[in-house]
């Protein structure tokens, strides 16, 4: 599914809202005694993108990584845990959901199809499904392959068990969203598209695809339908409202995933599979010479706000050399994926992960500038703290003004949450300039949205998300419902403030009842919203979302004990130091910020 992210703070609106940093935190322990079962690293080259990922790992990064240049690959490892109650590692062997990035797979598929007779690109949906009402019926296979049918994003959930027949059901009764041949990102399309790959091809899409794209390229690890040792190596996935389980553990079709999600994402792979479908596609092994150009022909401009361009489930942008890259990002909140083949650079790379707040996405760009030696921020090296001394960091600190932060112990590392406008604003401080402004363009788009809504006018709402606003408009009212039904009318939204964390730029709102507020949490991909969540839970009693921590920098030293958070995609780090007592309890919490430090004294446990 679709993977394809805030005005500075408002003082007079935080009283009362607790954000949590987390500063230190221990890198996996399990992690490190089986490194051995890891994957491989090869040269200095990979061992530098190594020493930065594990760097990562320590600060929460959870995934896979593969990275090869002139027929080499680099370093093929995973990081992190792909079971975290059983200390189950992330190996090169993990077998992930790809989301999106299944796209490609779909193309490949209609565009084997024509090598064998069986369609043209040119072909109408009227060739393959006579009864299409006449709006549908004219629209062409090159126009769903490159977004530009006019098709809506998505019909339903993407596990909702929902069959063939009924998707396109939706699909022909939905009304076009815009005349064709303008991009407008359509997952919907593309499950039209595997429809069509079933009836040209006499079978089910998943068989399609195996026997004609996956073992032809020898991907034996790759497909909707994984042997009984391949379902074992699933990770589970970790969202913002904790474990979500594996992809088979949702609802499954017996040969896939349910019509919502089938052809436009679903594929489950390992990174080692993915660079053998790389390899493939420079020959002749799963598709001729002009079907691959036409896969990689960069058709269509994806926005004024991009360079990129579409060409058949492959996104087209000049790389970092100045050369082509195709690449496609994919996510479900829970999984992300991106893979980028450098063409004319004899690269590829690809990330996955399986985190939330962690997003193999954002760690991307920062790999691709390291494989090509470009400058990058360097995360902090971590180091263990003593048990002992980690738990009497933890308790209650008073800054100047009288405010509260409270540090509390989270694994191996230290939570600090701010109860009020000024912590809050010492936690949050370090952003750059342009992000900032980006912060601030960000915060105006979701007060506009919360206040057209409150108006009945869903248009703003509709931009935020990137999407028509006929379909936002029924999810955001029947949260809206759920919460006036407890706490009576909504009267009111105020933006609370933004903060990045690892990887996301979230924005937050508070929602105001006759009897009560809720915090609205919005997560940014690029210039949309792509995750909003309406917690039911009252503000007094819910963090905003941690920034997941790494170890300590130091263990201790000279009574002091001193901490970091990083932000991977500004690479801001935020450091902390607390003054150890000989005996017992710290006695000093002190932030540092580019305006100088902030002390915060002992105040109680």
């Amino acid at each position: 599914m679709p993977s394809p992210p805030p005005r500075l703070l408002q003082p007079a609106l935080l009283a009362g809202l607790m954000v949590c940093l987390v500063l230190a935190g221990g890198g996996p322990a399990a992690a490190g005694r089986r490194a051995g079962q890891r994957g491989t690293v090869q040269g200095p080259a990979g061992a530098a993108l190594d020493d930065y990922l594990r760097r990562l790992e320590a600060f929460g990064f959870s995934g896979a990584v593969l990275a090869a240049r002139r027929g080499q690959v680099l370093l093929n490892k995973g990081y992190g845990f792909a079971d975290e109650a059983n200390g189950e590692p992330y190996t090169c062997d993990t077998v992930f959901d790809i989301a999106s990035v299944s796209k490609q797979f779909t193309a490949a598929a209609v565009l084997a199809l024509e090598m064998d007779g069986k369609l043209r690109v040119e072909d109408t949906l009227g060739r393959f499904f006579p009864g299409a009402p006449a709006d549908k019926a004219v629209i062409t296979l090159h126009q769903l392959l490159t977004h530009t049918s006019g098709m809506p994003d998505v019909l339903g959930a993407e596990y909702e068990p929902v069959g063939r027949d009924e998707m396109l059901r939706r699909a022909f009764a939905a009304p076009l969203l815009l005349r064709p041949r303008r991009f407008r990102y359509s997952n919907a399309g593309y499950s039209v598209l595997a429809a069509v790959v079933e009836v040209a091809a006499g079978r089910p899409l998943g068989d399609f695809m195996r026997e004609r794209l996956f073992l032809p390229a020898g991907m034996h690890h790759t497909g909707f339908r994984l042997s009984s040792e391949d379902r074992h190596r699933l990770p589970q996935g970790y969202g913002m409202d904790g474990p979500w389980g594996t992809p088979l553990d949702h609802p499954w079709a017996a040969d896939g995933p349910w019509w919502n999600l089938r052809g436009n994402g679903g594929v489950l792979t390992t990174t080692g599979d993915m660079y053998r479908w790389h390899l493939a596609l420079g020959g002749d092994r799963v598709l001729s010479g002009p079907e691959r150009v036409k896969l990689l022909t960069p058709y269509v401009p994806e926005g004024h706000g991009t360079p990129a361009r579409y060409a058949y489930g492959w996104s087209i942008v000049a790389g970092p050399t100045g050369g082509r890259v195709a690449s496609h990002t994919g996510g479900n909140g829970v999984f992300d994926t991106d893979i980028r083949r450098y063409l004319d650079d004899q690269a590829f790379l690809i990330a996955s992960s399986n985190h939330t707040d962690f997003s193999a996405v954002a760690v991307a760009a920062h790999l691709e500038n390291r494989l090509f030696g470009l400058p990058d921020p360097e995360p902090p090296a971590t180091a263990p703290l003593d048990p002992a001394r980690l738990r009497a960091c933890a308790g209650v600190y008073a800054l100047a003004g009288g405010e509260l932060l409270r540090a509390a112990v989270a694994g191996d590392g230290l939570r600090v949450a701010a109860e009020g406008p000024a912590g809050l604003a010492v936690l949050l401080a370090g952003q750059p300039d342009e992000e900032r402004r980006k912060m601030h363009d960000r915060e105006d788009k979701v007060a506009a949205a919360l206040a057209g809504a409150r108006l009945g006018d869903y248009g703003p709402m509709a931009d935020l998300f990137g999407q028509a606003a006929g379909q936002v408009e029924a999810p955001f009212r029947r949260s809206m419902r759920q919460f006036e039904r407890e706490l009576g009318a909504w009267t009111g939204a105020a933006i609370l403030g933004s903060q990045s964390i690892e990887g996301f730029p979230f924005t937050y709102a508070r929602l105001t009842f006759e009897r009560g507020t809720r915090l609205a949490q919005y997560r940014w991909e690029g210039p949309t919203v792509e995750v909003a969540r309406y917690p039911a839970q009252p503000m007094g009693d819910l963090y905003l979302p941690e920034q997941r921590g790494a170890r300590p920098l130091a263990n201790g030293v000279n009574g002091v004990a001193h901490f970091a958070t990083y932000d991977m995609r500004t690479g801001v780090v935020q450091r902390l130091r607390v003054t150890l007592a000989a005996h017992g309890p710290a006695l000093a919490l002190v932030l540092e910020t580019p305006a100088g430090d902030v002390a915060a004294l002992r105040a109680g446990d």
